[in-house]
Formats: structure tokens, C-alpha cells, sequence
């Protein structure tokens, strides 16, 4: 009997830190906190696609902008007003928006940071797992200052617990889990 439990608890054991091995990333970076307290709103932009994955980039900064909305920790300008902003100053291409015109981003829409970020990977793991790779900044729309840089690439095994318990299925999923991640670190 002894023995039968001890095996049992082993493999309790080994399988949940198998779940816990491909764990990359998690690379943040942040400012003193005192300086998160006079952030009140703020805007996420497209993220940067890079991953081959159509609409990637849109699918993140939507999950960013629900993930943020629901911390509570900011208010979040409208993605509309983001997009029309891009449209009128003829902005492109996101991941080389100079500081000059996050500034202008930030008086026109009066945020005090922004959110910017790219898709790196994005993959639903067609008869695997899923695996997303992301990293998010925020910019002080006032100075240019990075105040938060974090960098996450997760597998959808990397929650397992135990026999598939907890498995991750779809690269969505798993992007709101990261995006969630990487918010609740922001002070």
C-alpha cells in the first residue's frame, strides 16, 4: 500500500512539473511605482504582427484593451479614436511610431501612456499545442520613457496540472492568459 502511494505521488509529482517546463519569457521590466500612480488612462495600439498569423496583431491589442479594461488599474481609450488617429497622421506601420508622435497621441487623446507591443508568434498547434509569443511596452506619453517592457512566450501545456487539466487549446486563449500575466505585474 505504502508503495503504491508512493508511486502515485511521484507521478503526481513529475507530471506536474512536466507541465511547468517550457516556460520561456516573463522578461519585464518597471519603473518605480510612484510613477504608475499618476497614470490614469491610457491607450494600446495595433501590436505588430510578425508571426504569420493574419490578424494577429488586431487579436492581442483587443485582448490587451479587454484585459486592461477589466484590471481596473486604468481607463482605456476608445480603439476607434486609436485608429482614426493613425488614419489622420498617416501612421502605417506601429513598431516605428517615433516618441514625437506617441506625444502627439497622448495630448490629441489625453492618455498618459501607451501601450504597444508585437505578435512574435501566434500558433494554434494544428494537431499539437499552442504556443504565443508576445512582448508589450508601455510608453509615457509625456516624456517618451518606457516605464514597462515584458517579453512571454508560453505553450498551451505550460498550465497543465495534472492529465490535461488545465491545458490551454487555442492560441487565443492562451494570448488572454499571457495578457492577463503580464498586466497583473504592471504596479
Amino acid at each position: 500500500m505504502k508503495r503504491l502511494l508512493s508511486v502515485v505521488l511521484l507521478s503526481i509529482l513529475v507530471f506536474t512539473w512536466a507541465g511547468c517546463t517550457h516556460r520561456e519569457g516573463g522578461i519585464a521590466t518597471l519603473v518605480n511605482s510612484s510613477e504608475y500612480k499618476r497614470l490614469k488612462k491610457v491607450a494600446v495600439l495595433p501590436f505588430n504582427n510578425i508571426s504569420g498569423r493574419k490578424d494577429a496583431g488586431k487579436i492581442v491589442a483587443d485582448i490587451y484593451v479587454a484585459e486592461l479594461f477589466k484590471s481596473g488599474k486604468y481607463r482605456v481609450e476608445e480603439p476607434g479614436n486609436i485608429k482614426q488617429f493613425l488614419i489622420q497622421e498617416r501612421i502605417t506601420t506601429i513598431g516605428e511610431m517615433e516618441i514625437e508622435r506617441l506625444k502627439v497621441l497622448g495630448r490629441r487623446l489625453k492618455v498618459d501612456a501607451v501601450v504597444a507591443g508585437t505578435v512574435e508568434e501566434f500558433d494554434d498547434g494544428r494537431g499539437g499545442v499552442p504556443v504565443v509569443s508576445i512582448s508589450a511596452r508601455m510608453v509615457d506619453s509625456k516624456t517618451g520613457r518606457i516605464l514597462w517592457y515584458e517579453r512571454i512566450k508560453r505553450r498551451g501545456d505550460d498550465y497543465i496540472i495534472i492529465f490535461d487539466i488545465g491545458l490551454v487549446r487555442s492560441a487565443t486563449s492562451l494570448a488572454k492568459k499571457i495578457a492577463k500575466e503580464m498586466i497583473d505585474r504592471i504596479e
